[in-house]
């Protein structure tokens, strides 16, 4: 980074904005033939995102891994001011592990941010995944970590907006009751047996979603906007189930 944008950044702007994006990727074993490609394209996002300033400069990026367990690989932070993690493959799918931390993470890093100055928007947590998860309650876990009854004042808050991508043998109906609020929240779903053309689409997506709604900041009207997968990507995508 040049001398310049560091001086810039020395001191944050009360009231400046913060648009917190989540990377939440399964590195569980199944994964292991695919973690180069899986890197190679963070790398890229990356790229994609310091080539843009003013998208650096309102897009916080943090990255977690899960597998059994789940770890804050790269902390909350603008990626022209963080070297990239590399990713490695580990053991079972415990989606459980990654709803618990990513909740504390969102919560901590929310009050952090606040703290120096910024105004936070609600965050979008990207969660990718090519298999079923192992434990069974993910549901009740991900409710109870995740989201929010206005009717009751009970349950998260500051939730993200949760929007998960499956592929290989992610099943498409657990994505559909991941993907939150309903109002915003989009599931994404490939089947494609090339993996490598499915990480690139959904790589693809995530870093077109990034670009476009950190852009939206310097209009004065911050918006998560959602990208469609392209035409050939062989990538489905829809609204949310309606809870009962």
């Amino acid at each position: 980074m040049s001398e310049e944008r560091v001086a810039e950044r020395a001191e944050v702007e009360r009231g400046q904005l913060a648009m917190p994006f989540y990377l939440v990727c399964d590195v569980s074993y199944s994964m292991i033939n695919d973690m180069a490609k899986l890197n190679e394209g963070i790398q890229r996002l990356r790229r994609a995102i310091v080539a843009e300033p003013a998208v650096d400069d309102v897009a916080h990026i943090g990255i977690i891994t899960f597998s059994d367990v789940a770890n804050v690989v790269m902390p909350l932070t603008q990626m022209s001011e963080h070297a990239m993690p590399v990713l490695s493959a580990d053991s079972g799918t415990n989606y459980g592990a990654a709803f618990r931390l990513l909740a504390l993470t969102i919560t901590q890093d929310t009050a952090s941010l606040k703290a120096q100055g910024y105004q936070v928007y609600r965050p979008c947590a990207f969660f990718l995944s090519d298999g079923e998860p192992l434990d069974h309650d993910w549901e009740q876990t991900f409710r109870g970590t995740l989201t929010y009854d206005a009717s009751t004042g009970l349950g998260m808050k500051g939730h993200p907006v949760f929007v998960p991508f499956g592929f290989r043998d992610a099943p498409e109906h657990v994505l559909r009751r991941l993907a939150y609020p309903l109002e915003k929240g989009k599931w994404y779903h490939t089947k494609s047996h090339d993996v490598e053309e499915a990480l690139a689409g959904i790589l693809d997506i995530i870093m077109n979603t990034v670009i476009t709604s950190g852009k939206t900041a310097s209009a004065g009207q911050p918006t998560l906007v959602q990208q469609e997968p392209a035409a050939n990507s062989g990538i489905n995508y829809g609204d949310p189930d309606i809870w009962m």
